[in-house]
């Protein structure tokens, strides 16, 4: 069996994952991140997300670093829209842009490796402390040793097979997942022609987390129901009538992403036939809608499905027990932590499990809740830091801490405090956490 020793070593290179690498490597760790997809970013490229929700409190911005810097890369390529960057409830981009851009952004730091193509299979520990992971890629396995271990996975995967105390919502209540989409050639004048006369009764223009938001790049549209309650539809397609579906435009020209509901009542963590189950439903659902679309909304009759995403969208899936839990009183009261790394002031709640609509606890313009650090340490291990949605919060705080810009900015914090953990011959839970937020400050992170 092949062996590698490294200082730190990111498992997964999504949204949290590829910031962690980045922010390692800067400062001055030898940094591996191991990702199972044939690219990096996650749901922010192969995902197809293309809005990138959470950066605003609707009056300022709130999240820079990294992941600030990855706006401007992309507003460099044309492969960004913004109408006001303080006040913008997202920002459009272009996914495939965004592919490229990671990789450039990795190729100059001399202290990132990255292996793609890769599975965990196994933690490596010595006792209550992760020394290192196995991986597997095509038939090759590696143990790789290092000082600190960040789990990046989104289902808190390194966590849950070292042991850590985790728990996951029944699936019943659990959040929908959904698989991205993309349609071309829609005529997006006569898109917005025909809201501009025909106003959604039922559906409002813009999701219940989004409406008081002042500015949105671009053209949104929220919701089937309007669209489909007086018309004969096909009997595979009357389970729509009270189906979440959504579309945005992307920069590109005659261009939109669909998010739709998907597989309900289903843990992301489930293998096998549960798995193919999941991906065949969401895969259904947005054809689907996509469908739907074509049938019934002007201005889609010559538009097609052009691009499936490679990744199901997981809202929801375990959540690590850690240090510290995050509560919806603390969103509420926008709470300022003292170990604060990040802040996120989307509106709190959740997808309701149905697929239907979604449960929202909103902030008041200009406020915002502080991300702690001690919510990325799993209780009772050592060299192990969480950066991503699988974080510790209760479950209602999702919607405000799973988006990508918070993910960015937990993987920022959990990269450079795990490389002050090697640097200081230190754990995570016992880095200088002033030194952290310092650091953070430096690289113009908002804390």
């Amino acid at each position: 069996m092949k062996e590698r020793k490294i200082d730190v070593l990111v498992a997964g290179g999504g949204t949290a994952g590829i910031i962690a690498g980045l922010a390692s490597a800067r400062n001055g760790a030898k940094t591996l991140i191991v990702e199972k997809q044939r690219c990096l970013g996650g749901q922010f490229t192969v995902g197809l997300q293309g809005a990138w929700v959470g950066f605003s409190d609707k009056q300022k911005v709130i999240i820079k670093g990294i992941a600030w810097e990855l706006r401007k890369n992309l507003l460099a390529r044309d492969a960004m829209v913004e109408d006001d960057p303080n006040t913008d409830v997202c920002f459009l981009y272009d996914t495939e842009i965004a592919k490229v851009v990671l990789d450039e952004m990795v190729a100059q730091e001399p202290n990132l490796s990255v292996y793609l193509d890769t599975t965990i299979v196994d933690t490596l520990t010595d006792g209550d402390t992760i020394i290192g992971l196995k991986v597997l890629s095509e038939s090759d396995f590696m143990e790789i040793r290092a000082a600190v271990v960040i789990d990046c996975s989104g289902d808190a995967v390194v966590a849950a097979k070292a042991g850590a105390p985790f728990e996951i919502r029944p699936k019943k209540d659990i959040q929908p997942m959904t698989l991205m989409g993309k349609m071309s050639g829609v005529d997006l004048d006569r898109v917005k022609e025909y809201y501009r006369t025909h106003p959604p009764i039922v559906d409002h223009h813009v999701p219940p987390a989004w409406r008081e938001f002042k500015t949105f790049p671009g053209f949104m549209h929220f919701g089937l129901h309007d669209e489909l309650e007086h018309v004969d539809l096909p009997e595979h397609l009357e389970y729509l009538r009270s189906w979440l579906g959504i579309f945005t435009s992307t920069p590109n020209p005659g261009e939109v992403t669909i998010n739709c509901s998907g597989a309900i009542e289903a843990h992301s963590t489930e293998g096998f036939e549960s798995k193919a189950e999941q991906e065949a439903f969401s895969q259904k659902c947005l054809y689907d809608v996509s469908e739907a679309f074509k049938r019934y909304v002007p201005g889609f009759e010559h538009a097609y499905l052009s691009t499936m995403a490679a990744l199901l969208g997981i809202r929801e899936s375990r959540r690590i027990i850690g240090d510290y839990k995050v509560t919806l009183e603390d969103f509420l009261e926008a709470k300022e932590f003292e170990d604060s790394i990040g802040r996120g002031a989307m509106p709190a709640g959740a997808h309701t499990p149905d697929g239907v609509t979604m449960n929202v606890y909103n902030l008041e313009p200009g406020k915002s809740m502080t991300i702690p650090y001690r919510c990325m340490l799993p209780k009772g291990k050592e060299g192990l830091l969480v950066a991503g949605r699988c974080v510790s919060y209760e479950a209602p705080v999702a919607n405000c801490i799973r988006c990508m810009p918070q993910c960015m900015a937990m993987g920022e914090a959990a990269g450079i405090a795990a490389s002050l953990a090697v640097k200081e011959g230190t754990t995570p839970r016992n880095v200088d956490i002033p030194k952290l937020q310092s650091i953070l400050k430096d690289n113009n992170a908002i804390i």
